[in-house]
C-alpha cells in the first residue's frame, strides 16, 4: 500500500490524465501561493464516492420493488416492503452516531478503506438472502454504512481543502448522492435481476477503497496523532510542491495543540459559545433539508407530470426527476465559493417555500373540483424550481456545513450529532407522510413544508454566518470564540 511518504515530489500521471477529465483549466488549480488544487480536486471526487455509494443504497427499492418478491420466489407483506426501504433510516442513525468516534480512532483514508467490509456484507445478504429477514438485515448493514459516510465523507473533504475552495469541494458529497439516485433509476431500467443490479451497487464500495488507497491521509490526521513529517508530506502533496505549507502546518497545529492544553472534558467543550451556536446551526440545517418536502416533492412526481398531461411512466419521470437534481447540484459545485453560503440557502429555503405553497394550491384547486386544465404548466414549473434550488441550496451545503461550524474539540461527537439527528427527521418525514397526507390532504401537507421552509430563510437570514473563504479558525471566531476557553475558566475560577 503506497504511503504519504511517495506523494508530494512528483504530480502522479493519474492527476494529469484527470486534469481534462474533470474540465478544469490549469489557470485555476494555481492561485497567488501556486498551489496546486488539482490534487484536491481528485481525492475529493474520489472521497465522495461514498456519496454515490449513499445514493445507490438510497434508491435501490425504486427499479426493484416490484420485483423483489417474485424473483426471490417469496412472500413479501407491504409493512414488510416498507420496512426494506425505509429500515436503512434506522441503520443510518446508529452509523451516524458513532461515525465519529469511528473515524478518529481508525483515521479518514483508512476509515474509507475499511468501510468495503460491511457494505460488501450487506450486499451479499441481499443478493444470496432468501428471506426478508436477511435482506433486511443487509439493508439495515447499508444504512450504517450510509450513516458512517454522511460523517467521514465530509470531513476528509474539509480537511484537505484550501480555504478559497473548501466549499467546492464539501458539495462534491451531495454531488455523488445525487449521482448515485440518479444511477439506479437509469441502471435499474435497464439491468431488471435483483441480484446483477444488486451486485453492480456492490462493487462501488471496492472501487472507492481501489482509488482511496492512492490518496495520502489528510494533514489534521496525522497531526493529531502527533506526527508532523507524515502531515509535511500529505499537505504538500495535497497543495502541491511549490507551495509553501509552513504557515497552514503552523495554524494546524496551534489549533491541535490548543485544544490537547485546555483537556476540556466534553461536557465543558460543548458548554462554549462556538460549540452551542454550532450545534444549533448544524441541527438547524439538517432540519430544514429534510422538513423541508423534498422527499413528498419526489413521491408525486409521477402524479405531478401526469397533471401536466404526460404520458411517460414513473421510471422515466424518476430519471427526468434525478437528472435534474445531478445538473442542479453540479451547478452549486461552481459557485458555492463565489456567491457564498448564506445567500445561497436563504434564496433556497424562500424559493422552495414559494414553490410547494403553489404545489399546495395546485392540489387544493383539484381536491375541490375546480377546472386546473389551465394551470397544467403550474405543477411541473413548480417541481423543477423546487427540486433545483433545493440542489444548489439546502441539498449539498448542509453537509459541508457540518465539517466547517464545530470546534476541533468536539468535531468528531457534534458531527455524529447532527447526522444522527438528520437521519432521525428522515425516518420520521418517511414514515409519517402517507398517514399524514391521508389525513390531512396533500393540499395542506404542501403548506406545511412551505411554512417550514419559510422558517428556513427566517433561520437563514438571523443565525447562520457566511463561512465563505474563512479559515476554520476564523469560523469559530465569528460565532463567538475569539476568547480562549481557558482564560474563562480562570475568570470563572476568581469569581
Amino acid at each position: 500500500m503506497p504511503t504519504c511518504s511517495s506523494f508530494g515530489n512528483e504530480e502522479e500521471p493519474l492527476l494529469g490524465n484527470m486534469r481534462q477529465v474533470i474540465g478544469i483549466s490549469s489557470q485555476t488549480l494555481v492561485d497567488e501561493k501556486k498551489s496546486n488544487r488539482l490534487p484536491q480536486y481528485v481525492a475529493a471526487l474520489i472521497a465522495t464516492i461514498g456519496g454515490l455509494v449513499m445514493g445507490t443504497v438510497l434508491a435501490w427499492t425504486s427499479p426493484t420493488s416490484q420485483t423483489l418478491a417474485s424473483q426471490k420466489d417469496i412472500a413479501i407483506s407491504d409493512l414488510e416492503n416498507s420496512l426494506i426501504g425505509g429500515i436503512t433510516n434506522v441503520g443510518a442513525m446508529i452509523g451516524a452516531a458513532g461515525g465519529g468516534l469511528y473515524c478518529n480512532f481508525i483515521g479518514r483514508k483508512r476509515g474509507l478503506i475499511a468501510i468495503a467490509v460491511p457494505s460488501i456484507i450487506g450486499w451479499c445478504l441481499i443478493m444470496w438472502g432468501d428471506s426478508v429477514a436477511l435482506i433486511i438485515a443487509g439493508r439495515v448493514i447499508l444504512g450504517i454504512v450510509m450513516g458512517i459516510f454522511t460523517v467521514l465523507c465530509p470531513l476528509f473533504t474539509t480537511e484537505i481543502g484550501e480555504n478559497s475552495i473548501r466549499g467546492t469541494l464539501g458539495t462534491y458529497f451531495q454531488l455523488q448522492v445525487t449521482l448515485g439516485i440518479f444511477f439506479d433509476y437509469v441502471v435499474g431500467s435497464i439491468v431488471t435481476s435483483v441480484f446483477y443490479f444488486s451486485l453492480i451497487c456492490g462493487v462501488l464500495p471496492l472501487v472507492l477503497a481501489g482509488l482511496i488507497i492512492l490518496m495520502p491521509e489528510t494533514p489534521q490526521f496525522y497531526l493529531s496523532k502527533n506526527n508532523e513529517a507524515a502531515a509535511r508530506k500529505s499537505l504538500q502533496w495535497y497543495r502541491g510542491k511549490n507551495y509553501d505549507i509552513n504557515d497552514e502546518i503552523a495554524g494546524m497545529k496551534a489549533t491541535i495543540e490548543k485544544v490537547k492544553e485546555e483537556k476540556l472534558s466534553y461536557t465543558e467543550a460543548f458548554s462554549s459559545t462556538p460549540a452551542k451556536r454550532g450545534l444549533i446551526i448544524g441541527l438547524g440545517v439538517m432540519f430544514f433539508q429534510q422538513l423541508s418536502g423534498i422527499n413528498s416533492v419526489i413521491f408525486y412526481s409521477a402524479d405531478i407530470f401526469k397533471a401536466a398531461g404526460s404520458t411517460m411512466d414513473a421510471a422515466t419521470c424518476s430519471m427526468i426527476v434525478g437528472g435534474v437534481q445531478v445538473v442542479a447540484t453540479y451547478i452549486s459545485t461552481l459557485i458555492v465559493d463565489r456567491l457564498g453560503r448564506k445567500p445561497m440557502l436563504f434564496v433556497s429555503a424562500a424559493v422552495m417555500s414559494l414553490s410547494t405553497g403553489a404545489l399546495g394550491i395546485y392540489f387544493h384547486l383539484k381536491i375541490i373540483e375546480s377546472d386546473v386544465s389551465n394551470l397544467a404548466w403550474l405543477p411541473v414549473t413548480s417541481l423543477s424550481l423546487f427540486l433545483i434550488v433545493f440542489s444548489l441550496g439546502f441539498g449539498p451545503i448542509p453537509w459541508m456545513f457540518l465539517s466547517e461550524i464545530f470546534p476541533p474539540a468536539i468535531k468528531g461527537p457534534a458531527t455524529s450529532i447532527a447526522c444522527l439527528f438528520n437521519w432521525l427527521c428522515s425516518f420520521a418525514v418517511t414514515f409519517s407522510f402517507k398517514s399524514v397526507n391521508n389525513a390531512i390532504g396533500s393540499d395542506y401537507t404542501f403548506w406545511i413544508f412551505t411554512a417550514i421552509s419559510a422558517l428556513g430563510a427566517v433561520f437563514v437570514l438571523c443565525l447562520i454566518p457566511e463561512t465563505k473563504g474563512k479559515s476554520l479558525e476564523e469560523i469559530q471566531k465569528a460565532l463567538g470564540g475569539s476568547e480562549p476557553t481557558e482564560n474563562r475558566r480562570n475568570a470563572e475560577s476568581k469569581t
